[in-house]
């Protein structure tokens, strides 16, 4: 139930630091004695949240990663997909909030993605390339998300294989 009233104060408030443990045992319902039993601030069950889904989600990249034949296209889809079906928490912790979640999420799944579709870089050049393709990456998924995933998963996949790919094959053939 805490959870629950964190995230729609997020939504409402849009930083965690707005948010009282008053609030929060408000809209959960419960009293603070009961919140204090497992937290000692919002900031610690914001924390707790975060870590949730990113650990949900990086056993997810893991899960498809395993069962991927298909190569990257259909990674990236199922990834999609996956932000799509958990919509409320994406849109509220990738848009609606600071974006120290959204650049931990997109660091994990982009080297996860690098990882599991075993590419490889020049490790001199490996932190501007991730940089690269972890901040236009984002860029597009929230923007897909905040036009309500107007455009079909399908799509958004090919503008991302195709920037990325686009990218990297250029700097292959400068280096």
């Amino acid at each position: 139930m805490f959870k629950n009233a964190m995230m729609d104060l997020l939504r409402e408030k849009n930083t965690v630091d707005k948010i009282s443990v008053k609030e929060l045992c408000e809209r959960a319902e419960l009293n603070r004695s009961t919140f204090y039993a497992h937290y000692n601030e919002p900031k610690d069950l914001y924390n707790e949240i975060c870590n949730d889904i990113l650990e949900s989600t990086r056993k997810h990249l893991i899960k498809i990663g395993e069962e991927n034949d298909a190569g990257a296209h259909k990674y990236i889809l199922s990834f999609l997909q996956y932000i799509k079906q958990n919509d409320n928490q994406f849109r509220t912790l990738l848009i609606s909030t600071n974006t120290e979640f959204r650049t931990r999420f997109m660091q994990q799944s982009i080297v996860q993605f690098i990882n599991n579709l075993h590419i490889t870089f020049p490790s001199e050049l490996e932190q501007y390339i991730y940089s690269y393709i972890l901040n236009g990456s984002a860029g597009i998924i929230v923007q897909w998300i905040r036009s309500d995933y107007s455009v079909k998963e399908e799509s958004i996949v090919d503008l991302l294989f195709s920037i990325n790919k686009s990218a990297l094959e250029n700097l292959a053939n400068t280096i």
